[in-house]
């Protein structure tokens, strides 16, 4: 898609759900996969990776099973 690229740079709210709603600060409920705390990033990842090549509606629930257990 984009040839030679050197740098990304990800942008989120860092603060934990609970800790979020205190503080008014919005965060990511589902520990986003690049945590590295999070247990299933490979899992969610690699059916994230697969969904992009080839969508399909059916693959969704795993995606999403496999990014709340995170």
């Amino acid at each position: 898609m984009i040839e030679d690229i050197e740098k990304t740079v990800l942008r989120a709210p860092f603060a934990p759900a609970p800790r979020g709603l205190i503080t008014g600060s919005p965060s990511l409920s589902p520990r986003p996969p690049y945590f590295v705390t999070n247990r299933t990033a490979r899992t969610t990842i690699e059916r994230v990776t697969r969904f992009t090549a080839a969508p399909a509606i059916a693959k969704l629930p795993a995606i999403f099973a496999s990014a709340l257990r995170g």
